[in-house]
């Protein structure tokens, strides 16, 4: 078994009371468990079977005679929170998106098992992108169902560094990387390094700082032609690793705390993180895989 699914399973002991949920019962169950437990939903919801109803995330299917494995989603009613859970090889894994530590750490968990499903990329990030939405629109604005940070211009910040001290920490990164001697690479490389904001504000001004935000770099002479990212936030750098699944869900997470922080709009934070799975995954997806999912 792949060593991320079994990181996702250590958590099933605490969400579950059964470890073999068969039937449909069963799952409605353990979920309005785990919802009362967690205070979603009342004592009468819960003495009386009701509070929620569940979807499948994807194709919105529920197939109560025959449970399908995948990701689904816990209506609770208007103006309430939203939730989403796993079902997979007879166990649930609760999604807890209510709270932004809850919801980064629930991206985590979606990405390892949708990696461990070996889903392309439309896929890997439909799934990424309803659970932003769901977070910051349900659950940050459920009246509403707006992220208020979307309804304002983005605030434009200065970082401390000038863009030839950025080629500079790029040398150095791609020297780490390489396992080369930085001052044999130095010089040779510098000038090679090409760097662009990913924004909709384009050009950078070699004369002033670089703004704060999310930044590609490529070594235009080098054979490898794949962007690399790093965020620019005041005083300090941070690259953004792409070299496995488990440091690329790193990346993401990074993203989505970066515009948590800076107050960014959701859907940009959806873009940048767009700009990386393209040059993560191949676009390989085929309609009988989708069918499959409810």
């Amino acid at each position: 078994m792949n060593k991320y699914f079994i990181i996702v399973l250590l958590s099933l002991a605490t969400c579950c009371k059964s470890q073999n949920i068969t039937t449909f019962s069963q799952l409605e169950n353990n979920i309005r468990e785990i919802l009362f437990q967690k205070g979603y939903i009342s004592q009468n919801s819960y003495s009386q079977k009701k509070g929620f109803t569940i979807y499948g995330t994807y194709l919105r299917k529920v197939d109560e005679k025959k449970l399908r494995n995948g990701i689904y989603d816990l209506y609770l009613g208007n103006h309430s929170p939203q939730f989403k859970f796993i079902y997979e090889r007879n166990k649930i894994i609760f999604l807890d998106i209510y709270s932004f530590k809850n919801f980064l750490e629930s991206m985590r968990t979606q990405m390892i098992y949708l990696f461990e499903q070996r889903y392309c990329r439309e896929i890997v990030v439909d799934y990424v992108k309803r659970l932003i939405r769901a977070h910051y629109s349900f659950n940050r604005n459920p009246r509403d169902l707006i992220n208020k940070n979307c309804e304002f211009p983005e605030k434009r910040i200065s970082s401390t560094f000038y863009l030839n001290e950025i080629k500079s920490k790029i040398v150095t990164e791609i020297a780490q990387k390489e396992d080369l001697k930085e001052e044999n690479l130095q010089p040779e490389k510098i000038e090679d390094i090409a760097v662009s904001e990913l924004s909709v504000y384009f050009g950078i001004n070699e004369k002033e700082k670089l703004e704060e935000g999310i930044y590609s770099y490529v070594n235009i002479n080098s054979n490898v032609s794949n962007n690399s990212y790093f965020i620019l936030n005041g005083n300090d750098i941070k690259f953004l690793k792409m070299d496995s699944d488990e440091s690329f869900i790193k990346s993401i997470q990074e993203i989505i705390l970066f515009g948590e922080n800076k107050n960014i709009c959701s859907e940009k934070t959806i873009w940048y993180i767009e700009q990386l799975f393209s040059n993560y995954m191949e676009n390989s997806c085929l309609s009988k895989v989708t069918k499959d999912l409810p």
